[in-house]
C-alpha cells in the first residue's frame, strides 16, 4: 500500500485526512472573506467530495481569527485536489483576503484538532 506523508508522518492513501487551514482576516477585508468561506469556499469543496469539519472564528486573542477544516474521506482525493486548477483559483482568491494563512493536512479524528 502506498503511503505519504502528513503532518503526523507517514499515512496509508486511503486514511481519511483533514485540511486544516487558518490565516487573519486582512483588514478592509472582513465582508468579502466572510462571504467567501461562508458561500463560495464551501460550495466548491464539496463539489471536490470534500465535507465541512469545523469553522471558527477567534473574536479576540493571539490566534488566528479564521480556523477552518475540510474533511476528505482519503488522502488520495485530497492530494488530487490540491493540485487542481479549482484549487488554485479558490486559493489564489482565498489569499487575497488574509494574512499569515497556513494549512497542513493530518488524519482524521472524531474529536477536536488544532
Amino acid at each position: 500500500m502506498t503511503k505519504a506523508e502528513t503532518e503526523g508522518g507517514l499515512v496509508d492513501m486511503d486514511t481519511p485526512v483533514k485540511l486544516m487551514m487558518s490565516w487573519n482576516i486582512v483588514p478592509g477585508q472582513e465582508e468579502a472573506c466572510l462571504s467567501f468561506i461562508t458561500t463560495d469556499l464551501p460550495a466548491a469543496m464539496e463539489e471536490a467530495g470534500l465535507e465541512l469539519a469545523d469553522a471558527w472564528f477567534s473574536a479576540y486573542g493571539n490566534w488566528p481569527q479564521i480556523r477552518i477544516s475540510f474533511l476528505s474521506s482519503d488522502l488520495s482525493r485530497l492530494q488530487a485536489f490540491l493540485t487542481s486548477d479549482t484549487w488554485r483559483k479558490l486559493k489564489r482568491r482565498l489569499l487575497s483576503f488574509t494574512q499569515g494563512y497556513q494549512q497542513k493536512i493530518i488524519v482524521a479524528r472524531r474529536s477536536f484538532q488544532i
